[in-house]
């Protein structure tokens, strides 16, 4: 019998080219997975929380590692079981349920961990136990306070508006928060009442967070898809314009964020006018006014804004909104006239609740990085022009003056 010399060695090239072909395939997939979130949740530095620990650290329940296991908060944590229990206990075999939740979160732990910019020292079992009692007390929390008929009576989490606040304070933190898809793959697993089943996970925390999102859910989900790190992520970008382009360079070398107050501006006969537009971060300035989109008070504001200004200074490496968008107003509002007239001009709902919110918070931003820098330019530019113009006329007038009374 004639050994086929030539069709084994073929078989053999093309076996190496599967293998081959399979080792590339696993590297690629091993280093997308590196990348996949990396460094999302991170702590906050101390020159954010210095004085201001309150705004940063959690009060009353812990989410994710960074705070487990705190004195303070363990008094929630027999809560957090009690919510695990009634969420899965709505499964006909809980038993079951509960293994296959176990099972996707195994999977899903080198992931999950390499979202957090610190080690995580825990092992398998904790940490997989505790994103998994983290995450089902999140989505009943959400289920709980959309759905009323699913609520029983003396919940403590939700009996007062008090300890309801600090609860929704404690779930925007920075440094309170756990992966965005464990959430999402929990939630695609575990059984949902029958009163929440026409909302989305996206919706659910749309609507637990109603007054601090600045834009419809069905957009949002259509803007960003699953491109969501956590839950302050998914509302930071609520706040980020569908249509925003990016900033060029500056034309300036070195150019001076030096911006006036509202009452300098108005002074010097600069117009401010309320913009119409559904995202707060869309200031321009049109047909020689500086126009402003009505932002509305409310008591996460300054939590929210402070969380946001750590996460874009630690976590990412992108553009700075909220930074820029801070940094502005509190350039503009600098006095109780200023937030006066722009209460007037109907651009802020409230007054000296923003003169007190923007002086507290400080903010330092790079041209580089600065949102605003070409906005900036133009309103130098327009302010150059009125101010000679300003001078014009009162020297006009004097003149004027001065010949009459002669």
């Amino acid at each position: 019998m004639e050994l086929d010399l030539h069709g084994s060695q073929i078989r053999a090239s093309k076996a190496i080219v599967v293998e081959e072909h399979a080792s590339l395939v696993s590297s690629i997939n091993k280093n997308m997975a590196k990348t996949c979130d990396f460094g999302r949740i991170c702590k906050v530095s101390e020159k954010f929380y210095m004085e201001n620990e309150d705004r940063y650290f959690p009060t009353m329940v812990s989410i994710g590692p960074f705070h487990r296991g705190e004195e303070k908060l363990k008094a929630m944590e027999e809560r957090k079981w009690q919510y695990l229990n009634t969420l899965l206990s709505r499964a006909l075999n809980v038993e079951a349920r509960l293994g296959k939740c176990v099972e996707v979160l195994k999977v899903l732990e080198d992931r999950a961990r390499k979202c957090y910019t610190e080690e995580i020292c825990m092992n398998s079992d904790e940490f997989v136990e505790m994103m998994l009692l983290d995450g089902c007390f999140i989505i009943e929390l959400l289920h709980k306070s959309c759905c009323k008929g699913i609520r029983r009576r003396g919940d403590p989490f939700l009996a007062t508006y008090h300890v309801f606040f600090r609860l929704r304070h404690d779930l925007i933190l920075l440094e309170n928060q756990i992966p965005f898809f464990v959430l999402q793959h929990l939630f695609n697993l575990v059984p949902v009442p029958k009163q929440c089943s026409d909302y989305s996970l996206i919706e659910l925390v749309f609507r637990f967070f109603r007054k601090t999102i600045h834009e419809d859910p069905y957009d949002l989900q259509e803007k960003f898809g699953q491109d969501i790190h956590h839950i302050l992520d998914l509302i930071h970008q609520s706040f980020i314009p569908k249509t925003h382009a990016p900033q060029l360079q500056s034309k300036q070398p070195h150019l001076q964020m030096n911006i006036s107050t509202a009452t300098q501006f108005h002074k010097i006969e600069t117009k401010i006018k309320r913009a119409k537009s559904r995202s707060v971060l869309e200031v321009k300035f049109y047909k020689g006014a500086l126009r402003i989109p009505t932002l509305r008070y409310h008591d996460l504001m300054e939590t929210i804004f402070r969380n946001f200004i750590a996460m874009e200074n630690s976590c990412y490496d992108a553009t700075k909104y909220i930074t820029s968008y801070v940094f502005l107003m509190k350039s503009l509002i600098q006095s109780n006239d200023d937030a006066k007239y722009l209460h007037k001009k109907r651009i802020l709902d409230k007054d000296e609740e923003f003169v007190t919110l923007f002086n507290k918070i400080s903010v330092e931003i790079d041209a580089q990085n600065f949102y605003y820098r070409d906005l900036s330019e133009e309103l130098n530019n327009s302010v150059k022009i009125n101010k000679i113009a300003w001078f014009a006329r009162k020297v006009r007038k004097h003149v004027i003056r001065c010949l009459r009374q002669l």
